[in-house]
Order: C-alpha cells, then sequence, then structure tokens
C-alpha cells in the first residue's frame, strides 16, 4: 500500500535519507526499517524520552510499548539509576581490572535466581546465550544445541535461524537441530535419534515467535523435557534474554516450573545500559572457569552500578506485580475494545509483555495500518514483536493508550478489510 509522507515526520524522513547515505538502510540493527512498515508513515528516530514516553526528532510524543526492545523497564531516564551511574562514571567504567560492582551485582543474581550460584558477564543477548553455548559444551564435550522453531536466540549462526539467511553458511547450521514447541513426540524424537550428542537445549521460558501468537509451555512438555535432559546428560539452557525481570525476579522460568542449567538474562537488566548475564549451577563452575570468553566492555562498571540499583527498586517496588496489573488492563482493554468494534485483535503471552496480533492477518496488512494508526495518536507499538511494559505504565498512561485505540481501530477498520480468516 502507498501511503503518502506524514506531515508529523518530515525531520525523521531527511534523517533517515541522510542515514542511508552512510548506513545500510539507514538505521542498523533492532530498528532498521522492514519491509512490513512503510517509513513515510512513521517515526524512526528519537530525540528523548522520560518515563513511559518517548520523543522523537519531530517533536511527538509516544507512550512507548516497545521500550527499547525490552531494555527499559523501570521508565526511561529514572533518576535513581541516573545517578548512580554517574557516580559510577565519575570513578571509571571500562578500567583494566574489574570493580566490587561485578560482585555486588553477581552476589545479588545469585541471590535472586534458585539454584544458581555463579555468574558470568556480556554486553548483549547474544553475548548471554552463546556463552552459555561455549560453557555447555565445555560441561559435555558435545556439539549439538537443539531450538525450538521459530525462536530466536541471537544474532550468531546458531541462535538466529528464524532471520533472513543472508551471510549464513552450512557451518552455522549443521550443529543445530530444531524441535516443535509444546510436542512432546518430537522431543521423543529428537533426543532418541540425537541424544549422546546434544550438549544443550536453549528454550525461552514462554515461546514468542516473530509476527505470530505467543504460546505458553505446558506442564507435561516440561516434565518430558526435564526427564530427556538428565536421562542424555543434555544440559537445559534457559533464553530470559527478553522476559527476564518482567515475569519474576527470580528468572521467568520460575513461573512456569522449568529446572535450567544455565539462565540468560539481558534487556531488561540495567534498564538500557547495555549488560547481560549467564547464571549457572554449581556443577558447571568448573566448565565456567575452563573457557574463554570475553569482551572489552563486558565488565562496565557504569552498566553494573544501573543494574544494581534497577533491581532494588524493583524489589522494594513491586516492579513485577506493578507491570502484570497494568498489562492486565491494557490486554483485558484491548480486547474489549476489539470485541465491540469487530476488530480481529487477539492478545496472548504474560500481561507484562502481551503479542497483539489480528486473526487471519498473515501478510501484516491489517497490523501495520493499526501501528500506524496508533502512531498517529501517539503511541508507539510493533507490529510483528511483543510488546513491552514497565514499571512507568501506570493505570493512567494504559487508559490513555486504550482511548487511542479505540481511534486506531476506527480507523483501521474503516481503512482495511477484515481479514478472510477469522
Amino acid at each position: 500500500m502507498s501511503i503518502d509522507a506524514h506531515p508529523r515526520y518530515t525531520e525523521s524522513r531527511k534523517l533517515l535519507e541522510r542515514g542511508r547515505r552512510v548506513i545500510p538502510h539507514g538505521i542498523w540493527g533492532h530498528n532498521r526499517i522492514p519491509s512490513s512498515y512503510d517509513p513515510d508513515a512513521m517515526p524512526w528516530f528519537a530525540d528523548r524520552a522520560e518515563g513511559a514516553r518517548m520523543r522523537d526528532v519531530d517533536g511527538n510524543w509516544y507512550i512507548d510499548y516497545i521500550c527499547g526492545y525490552g531494555a527499559m523497564i523501570n521508565g526511561y531516564a529514572r533518576p535513581e539509576i541516573d545517578a548512580a551511574v554517574r557516580e559510577q562514571s565519575a570513578k571509571g567504567s571500562t578500567l583494566s581490572h574489574a570493580t566490587a560492582r561485578s560482585i555486588e551485582l553477581a552476589e545479588t543474581l545469585v541471590d535472586l535466581v534458585p539454584e544458581m550460584t555463579w555468574t558470568s558477564w556480556g554486553n548483549s543477548g547474544s553475548d548471554a546465550t552463546w556463552s552459555a553455548l561455549v560453557i555447555a559444551r565445555a560441561h559435555t564435550g558435545r556439539s549439538l544445541v537443539a531450538c525450538v522453531e521459530g525462536a530466536y536466540h541471537g544474532m550468531h549462526g546458531w541462535g538466529g535461524l528464524s532471520n533472513p539467511p543472508g551471510g549464513r553458511i552450512a557451518d552455522d547450521v549443521q550443529s543445530v537441530r530444531s524441535i516443535r514447541w509444546n510436542d512432546i513426540a518430537d522431543l521423543d524424537r529428537l533426543f532418541t535419534a540425537h541424544g549422546d550428542q546434544l550438549a544443550a537445549v536453549v528454550v525461552t521460558p514462554f515461546h514468542h515467535p516473530m509476527a505470530d501468537e505467543a504460546i505458553l509451555p505446558d506442564r507435561a512438555w516440561i516434565n518430558a523435557l526435564h526427564a530427556h535432559c538428565e536421562r542424555a546428560g543434555t544440559l537445559l539452557i534457559s533464553d530470559d534474554v527478553r522476559a527476564g525481570f518482567r515475569l519474576a525476579l527470580s528468572g521467568s522460568h520460575t513461573v512456569f516450573g522449568f529446572r535450567p542449567d544455565l539462565v540468560c538474562f539481558s534487556k531488561g537488566l540495567g534498564n538500557g545500559w547495555p549488560l547481560a548475564a549467564v547464571l549457572g549451577t554449581e556443577r558447571l563452575r568448573s566448565a565456567a572457569e575452563s573457557v574463554f570468553v570475553a569482551g572489552t566492555f563486558w565488565n562496565s562498571a557504569s552498566s553494573m552500578a544501573a543494574a544494581i540499583t534497577n533491581i532494588r527498586i524493583l524489589r522494594e517496588e513491586d516492579g513485577v506485580e506493578k507491570m502484570r496489573r497494568s498489562g492486565e488492563s491494557l490486554s483485558s482493554g484491548l480486547l474489549a475494545l476489539s470485541e465491540r468494534l469487530g476488530a480481529p485483535l487477539r492478545v496472548t503471552g504474560p500481561p507484562a509483555m502481551p503479542t497483539v496480533t489480528a486473526k487471519g492477518d498473515h501478510d501484516l496488512t491489517w497490523r501495520r495500518r493499526f501501528a500506524v494508526h496508533m502512531a498517529e495518536q501517539g503511541v508507539l507499538i510493533h507490529l510483528s514483536h511483543n510488546w513491552a511494559l514497565s514499571t512507568a505504565h501506570d493505570a493512567e498512561t494504559v487508559e490513555e493508550t486504550l482511548a487511542h485505540a479505540e481511534v486506531a481501530l476506527q480507523r483501521t477498520l474503516e481503512e482495511v478489510e477484515l481479514p478472510t480468516a477469522m
């Protein structure tokens, strides 16, 4: 669908054209323009953010349900966190040695997450999942890894099989085996064929495939997974990069009953400051000590100061419960609006990070226009990724969101035919 350039985004378009001359796509990474968006109909560059809101370079403010792809959990520009970063940065951040901040944060994390006794670091979720697999391979002496079809575990070859295949080589996938979520028979097949070769099975605590509905785990499937891993000597890795600290401070795996050997955190750990962590059980300590995984910025003391304060706030203010309540109000409100207006919206997944889809909208046409109209109303959403709530998304913010969503739904219904498979 051809869309005329929106006058709200004049400066954003100028920056995009300028960026395209020196950066592939004009934006690199998560935010680069996907084919499902029209670059003239959405904002692409931010200027600042506070609390639950972000301002673009044209001066438009938005209630933000992308939250830096989940990195912001306690509100943008949270004063206590920024103060902790300034205090540490005045002393130094990336130094020639580690600082006491690393020990303080590690102590905090192993205190929070049951059965975990040690912590290692990284800058991103990809660092965490890659490091966890290296440790699993060192412990088991095996090479294969199993991942769920449609899952994403990072930008490296084995972790991003749901991504476009450009630049991927055969060696990237030769060590990967796929399984279907909640399919016990498929688990049986996997372990019958490869159980003695599997170093690890990597799972997210709930399944959140791109552009599709979120699916919670069945208890029977979790039990079967545990039984197979224990019999085969295969390690279980919980990739909690996306959901970590939104569902439980003890790790999202504790909500659903997984018993992992390794847990990966990133996104919400530092409230926007780059940091990742891998936590492991005591029996894997020697394997962790035997491998070399390192990065120049992995001991960033400023990011660790942010994380320490971020976790303290979440504990003291019962942040997980705040996000759950706001998420439930948002999800139930969206579903009520959809039913009343005859819209095709569906909401799945945990309340603090709902996935909003549209029944039968296989080519994303309906969601694309809904996202455009939400942005016009001052609400920033993602059409193919889960939304995210923070502790700054309070009842008033949710109420305002629903008022804007009603207008956006009405305009979308006027413009786009309902998907045929309702």
